[in-house]
């Protein structure tokens, strides 16, 4: 089969419904490829869970000394990304010393200049996310944030996020040659208000099953 037409027959399915593993493989890939492509930065995944919490429970996982960046979401919608104070050291290392190092330094709580240092890579992580959930589900409450500012704490968080259900993607990670592990934390609204991904015009929702069927069966 080619790749054209494999391209046909997966723009054909059915969008995915809820609970799909659009956002855990989209964030998976996105991240990875964003330490990678930012600053030639090697970031594999441990674990990868997506949970609903409410705001309380939030704000009882942040990380000891975590680098906390509010995002900016469709319509007003507000999220959260934390990274663990391994990970934020990891990334400042590549940075500055071109690598990272095999001993863990010790950890600091993150800084205004740090969370500046990494704007970038969060962003292009957040881009990756919503290329890789086009044609997703997951789309509607995952896509379209962005980095918006740095807080100094998680005091704010209980005032500046509405009380209302997450979803929460927590990851464990590890960084580099020497396998620096931490943990990435992002926060989304469980609401979706973004935008839902659209069938091709060629294929209906209730055309699309038939035509992916028979397609296969004229290139198997």
């Amino acid at each position: 089969m080619t790749d054209v037409i494999r391209r046909k027959i997966d723009r054909a399915r059915p969008t995915q419904g809820e609970g799909a593993p659009g956002a855990d493989r989209g964030w998976r890939l996105a991240l990875a490829r964003a330490a990678r492509d930012a600053m030639g930065l090697d970031l594999e995944f441990r674990s990868l869970r997506i949970v609903r919490q409410s705001l309380a429970e939030i704000l009882e996982v942040v990380p000891d000394r975590a680098l906390l960046a509010l995002l900016d979401g469709p319509q007003g919608g507000l999220g959260v990304i934390m990274l663990g104070a391994p990970v934020t050291a990891a990334l400042i290392e590549k940075q500055t010393l071109g690598k990272v190092g095999t001993q863990t330094p010790v950890l600091r709580k993150a800084s205004r200049i740090d969370a500046a240092m990494v704007a970038g890579v969060i962003d292009r992580a957040l881009a990756g996310l919503d290329e890789a959930l086009a044609d997703e589900a997951d789309l509607l409450w995952a896509g379209g944030f962005r980095y918006a500012s740095y807080l100094e704490d998680a005091r704010p968080l209980g005032l500046m996020l509405e009380d209302e259900p997450y979803r929460v993607l927590l990851a464990e990670v590890a960084l580099g040659d020497a396998g620096r592990e931490g943990r990435v934390i992002l926060v989304l609204p469980a609401a979706g208000r973004g935008t839902s991904p659209a069938l091709p015009a060629e294929a209906s929702v209730d055309e699309a099953p038939h035509f992916s069927e028979a397609l296969s069966a004229q290139v198997m």
